[in-house]
Order: structure tokens, then C-alpha cells, then sequence
């Protein structure tokens, strides 16, 4: 059994053993031998010499001091041994409920190290230079270091034998016995440009202001080797929701209340209404009101959803993790769960080509090419000639640039009703982006094109397509109480009222199942779409990496599948069967029988959990 082992975890008995350890160590030699068990052992060192400040009477258990002993819980134990081991080589992000002391968690992770280890530079960021370290303020990240030392009042810290000479100014505490230091920052971007550190910590990263986080992020980049991105989530964007979604070497750890040992006695869920009691030891009061959502709840959370302005997007923000419920997101929980059981690796990718004169068409195979496709091909590589095809379209200026917005054309089997293509550039121009489409309109069988409208880029667009004398066109309609007519003006323009109602309808067709779609990317852009300030907004619109391209269309991909939607309920598929009959009827052994049973076996897979 190591050392951490034998510390006890309650109040009474830990405040015991931490007197009885101190009294042994009443010589040169013990102090020694407890100063490198400290050294090698993390949770001992917490466990038995580590503080807390908590101001929160109701907090606290058993005593009515604020200053009380760090004992771990289980899945800080957990999180502890696997940060430790991560530090200094990986990056480390941790998305947490609130109040669940990851701050305190990774301050004395790095606390520890300091003390310990020889020649450790560190650096801590907030979102202002006055979270980071204010005299007299308690709630700063310089202030907890301080108290991790010295305690405050007289109460907690280190013993005295155990603490090392320290320089201590503004922003800045060097142990003077090792040479290892701290150096506070807030978010700029020349934020520790000029040094090295072994491990930057960044605190409550979501909620850095517009544009400073992705500066954050440059800037510390290469001063590291190991960044520590600490936050509960606040939004479906920004520097904070890349770094925690991206695909990357870095060491995602998660925080949930569900884990705390108080919080969650209780616990319970349902399914369809159906109550499920996960802590069986609990005695819920007879008539206690079981709210049947199916979320993972319990007593402490049902308490905090009935506190006095909580609201479901503040619950949904600081206990469920929720990226996108904090900004009322327009899809739902349950577009993500239907939409994710039909999104495959596309059957081929490639790139079209075409005669700049005629825009005539050929498609070339490639590994990595921009064209997704999802549909079946004759013996001559064309879609299949039966196809009644729809290609939505949303436009971007198309000036380039890591983080401007695409320029998407996504087309849709208005038979089957499923994706069959997916295109998207930021760096072509309106005019050749409309060449382009206009070529993948006639590969797809003369497909019936609609584009958003608005703005220079969509009418730029719009007028290459009339030059190019394209037919198959989308004509916006006029609603009164009692009729829709068509006018003579061409694609599809939006407005608050329209985007919201085409959103919606997509949104609805997916869940139903009635719309199938394939793209992954897709998916991921429906989660940024949000109601803010009354009004349908993409996220990165309002919270980009360039404060250039604030206001810019961004979730380009969603407008070009919701309006290929909205031209499908325009123009119904003629002349061929219903659709459910239509995919009934695929000839066995055919081509497009192979492919349906491809498609099959991977619903089956996503339906059972099976690889």
C-alpha cells in the first residue's frame, strides 16, 4: 500500500492523521523523508499537506471553518494522475460543470511541481490581468498559489519547514530554493511570446472576449509544450469549442457533477417516461416529484434547476456541458442523435471538371478531392440517369483565408430525398463558383438549382447563372394570407422570418427521417446555429478567429442543405414511385442493390453500437 493509501479521506480522521504527521516529523531527517514521499506522490501530498479557502458556509461538511483540508474525490484522483502524467508533454483540455474545484484541481497540480521540481516555469492566463492576481483579492489565481504556501489568517498553507524562499511581486512567485516560477498573464496576443514555460494554464477559456482566445491560442503555442485549456462550456464557438472538438494529440478530460459524491446521491433518469432510480441507496421521500425529461438528474440537481433565475440554457451551460444550450439552439438533441445515424464516409471523392466554354462536365476519382459523393453511378461514372436531382447553393465571397466562409453546393436525390454531393471553397469567386455549380447542375441530370440571394456574393452569383443562360432555376415565390405566387426573380432570398421557417423545416424533415443526410460537417455546423437577440445567427458570425470576419455568413453548409430542402417541397419528384417503393425495387445484384446494402449494414452498425 503506497502512502496516499493509508491517508484517511474523512474530516475528523484526516485533521488527525495530518497533527499525528506533523509531531513525527520533528527532525531534520523525517522532514526529509516526508519532503521526497511529497516529491513522488502527488495525492499524498494533497491529502495530507494541501488547503482549501471555501467561503461558502453551505459548502462545507462537518466544520464551520473556511479553511479546510484538500481531500480528493474519485474523479479528482483520476483526473490528478492522469494530468500529471500529461504535463509538460501534451496538451490538456478539461471541460467541467461548475463548482466542481478544477481550478483549485489544476493549481495545485502545477503548485506541486513548483515545489518539487527543479527549474519549472510556468505561466497562468485569465480572461483579465485582475483574475489573475489584484492585492487583497481572494478569488485570483496568484491568490490561491499564495494561499497553497502560506495559507492566510494563520490558517493553512505548508508547514514552515516545508517551504522554500520565495520572491514574490505582481504577476510573478519564484521558489528561490529550486529556481522553478510562476508568471501571471492576461489575454493578449503577445502573451508569454518572450519565454518558455513547461505548461500555460489557461482558466474558464470560453469565456475570453471575441478574437482574444484565438490570439491566446497563437501566442502560447510555441512558448509550450503542454497548454492546459480549462473551462465549462459557454457557446458552440470560439477558440475554447475548436480546441475541445478538433481532432488533435491533446488529452481531453471530463468533469461532470454526476461524478461528485454529493451532488450526485440520488441519481436517477428515465426513458420514455419511464423512471429509472440509478442510486438505489437513496430514500426519496414519497411524494418527491421525479422530473421525467430523460436527463441524467438527482435531488441537488432538480434544486438547482428550481433556484431563482435559473433558466434551462444556465443549467444547460453550467451543469450539462452543453456547448450550443446556453445560446437556445435552433436543432435539437434529437436532430444530432437521427442525423448522426445516417452520416457516412462519402462512396468516392474526386473533382469535377468542365469546358469553360460549354460548362460540360466529367467527374475525375481522387483520394482527397473537394467532391463528396454519396450516390450511385452508371457504368460510366454519370449518376444514375433516373435521378431527379436538387443542388442548394449558399455563397461566399470567396477571398480565402483560413477562417473565411465557404461557398457550399449541396445536392439532393428529390426521389429518395437523401444527399448525394456535398462541394465546399472559400477561395473561389462568385462568378466561378456559379460556373462550377452550373456544370454539376447538368452532371446531375439538369438539376433544379435555388441559391441564397443575398448580398454582393449571391448577386454576383445569381448573374453569372443568367449570362450562362442555365434553366432549371428556383423563382422566389410572394405569400399572401391565401395564395403563393411565383415571381420572375430568380434564387432564394432570406430574412429573419424565411431562414427560421427554413431551418425549422429541415430540422423537422431530418428528425422524421424524411430527409437523409450523409455529411458529418454538416452535422457539426447545425450545433453553431443559435437565436440570439431575437434573431437566427450562426455563431462563429458573432465569434470568430478574425475580427475581420465578424458579420460574414459562417454554418455555410447548413443554408445550402435547408434550402435544397426548401427547392424539394417546391418541386416534388414526377414520373417515378413513392419514395419508400422506389428504394424497394433497386434490382438484386445490381450496382445500386450492393450500395443499398453497404448503406445497411452501416445503419445497422450505428442503430446496435456495433463496429
Amino acid at each position: 500500500m503506497g502512502l496516499f493509501e493509508q491517508v484517511p479521506k474523512g474530516l475528523k480522521e484526516n485533521l488527525e492523521y495530518r497533527r499525528d504527521l506533523l509531531l513525527w516529523a520533528n527532525t531534520n531527517e523525517r522532514q526529509r523523508i516526508i519532503f521526497t514521499a511529497c516529491q513522488k506522490d502527488i495525492l499524498f501530498f494533497i491529502n495530507a499537506f494541501c488547503w482549501l479557502y471555501e467561503p461558502r458556509s453551505s459548502r462545507l461538511r462537518g466544520t464551520t471553518s473556511n479553511v479546510i483540508p484538500f481531500l480528493t474525490y474519485g474523479y479528482q484522483d483520476r483526473d490528478f494522475i492522469k494530468m500529471n502524467k500529461a504535463l509538460g508533454i501534451k496538451d490538456i483540455g478539461i471541460e467541467k460543470s461548475r463548482d466542481l474545484g478544477a481550478t483549485w484541481m489544476f493549481l495545485t497540480l502545477l503548485f506541486h511541481q513548483w515545489m518539487f521540481h527543479d527549474f519549472s516555469s510556468f505561466g497562468i492566463m485569465s480572461r483579465t490581468a485582475d483574475l489573475v492576481d489584484k492585492p487583497g483579492k481572494k478569488d485570483t489565481l496568484m491568490w490561491k498559489l499564495d494561499f497553497l504556501l502560506t495559507g492566510d489568517g494563520g490558517k493553512g498553507g505548508l508547514p514552515p519547514w516545508m517551504r522554500p524562499e520565495v520572491y514574490r511581486t505582481s504577476m510573478l512567485m519564484e521558489n528561490r530554493s529550486n529556481g522553478s516560477t510562476f508568471e501571471g498573464a492576461s489575454t493578449t496576443e503577445d502573451a508569454f511570446r518572450g519565454g518558455r514555460k513547461k505548461c500555460i494554464a489557461i482558466d474558464e477559456y470560453a469565456a475570453f472576449p471575441n478574437g482574444d482566445d484565438y490570439k491566446a491560442l497563437a501566442a502560447t503555442q510555441h512558448a509550450t509544450d503542454c497548454r492546459m485549456f480549462v473551462s465549462t462550456p459557454k457557446g458552440a464557438s470560439g477558440a475554447y469549442y475548436d480546441v475541445m472538438h478538433e481532432e488533435s494529440n491533446m488529452i481531453k478530460i471530463i468533469m461532470d457533477w454526476s461524478e461528485h459524491p454529493v451532488r450526485k446521491r440520488g441519481l436517477y433518469n428515465s426513458d420514455e417516461g419511464e423512471l429509472n432510480i440509478l442510486d438505489t441507496t437513496f430514500d426519496f421521500p414519497d411524494d418527491y416529484e421525479f422530473v421525467k425529461d430523460g436527463k441524467t438528474r438527482s435531488p441537488y440537481y432538480d434544486q438547482e434547476c428550481m433556484r431563482p433565475g435559473a433558466t434551462p440554457q444556465s443549467i444547460a451551460q453550467e451543469l450539462d456541458r452543453d456547448y450550443g444550450g446556453s445560446e437556445y439552439q435552433i436543432f435539437g438533441k434529437d436532430l444530432y442523435d437521427i442525423g448522426s445515424q445516417s452520416v457516412i464516409s462519402p462512396y468516392s471523392r474526386g473533382v469535377l471538371y468542365y469546358d469553360e466554354s460549354d460548362l460540360d462536365p466529367h467527374f475525375g476519382e481522387t483520394e482527397d478531392g473537394p467532391w463528396h459523393l454519396w450516390c450511385h453511378r452508371d457504368s460510366n461514372g454519370k449518376p444514375l440517369s433516373a435521378g431527379q436531382y436538387v443542388v442548394g447553393c449558399d455563397i461566399a465571397a470567396g477571398l480565402g483565408g483560413s477562417y473565411s466562409s465557404n461557398s457550399v453546393c449541396f445536392v439532393v436525390d428529390r426521389v429518395t430525398n437523401e444527399q448525394v454531393a456535398e462541394y465546399a471553397t472559400s477561395t473561389l469567386r462568385p462568378e466561378m463558383f456559379a460556373d462550377l455549380v452550373i456544370a454539376a447542375c447538368k452532371w446531375f441530370n439538369d438539376a433544379y438549382l435555388i441559391w441564397e440571394m443575398n448580398g454582393p456574393p449571391g448577386g454576383a452569383f445569381g448573374r453569372q447563372v443568367l449570362d450562362r443562360h442555365y434553366h432549371n432555376l428556383y423563382f422566389r415565390e410572394t405569400e399572401g394570407r391565401a395564395f403563393r405566387k411565383k415571381t420572375k426573380n430568380p434564387g432564394w432570398f432570406s430574412n429573419d422570418k424565411n431562414k427560421l421557417s427554413v431551418l425549422s423545416r429541415m430540422s423537422s424533415a431530418v428528425q422524421s427521417r424524411e430527409y437523409v443526410i450523409r455529411s458529418g460537417a454538416l452535422l457539426d455546423e447545425c450545433r453553431q446555429y443559435v437565436y440570439k437577440d431575437g434573431k437566427v445567427v450562426h455563431s462563429r458570425s458573432i465569434k470568430t478567429r478574425d475580427d475581420s470576419a465578424k458579420g460574414q455568413s459562417h454554418g455555410d453548409r447548413v443554408i445550402a442543405a435547408a434550402i435544397a430542402w426548401h427547392a424539394v417541397k417546391d418541386r416534388p419528384p414526377s414520373g417515378v414511385p413513392e419514395v419508400e417503393e422506389f428504394r424497394k425495387e433497386i434490382p438484386p445484384g445490381s450496382m445500386a442493390w450492393r450500395y443499398k446494402q453497404h448503406d445497411d449494414k452501416i445503419k445497422s452498425s450505428a442503430d446496435t453500437g456495433w463496429d
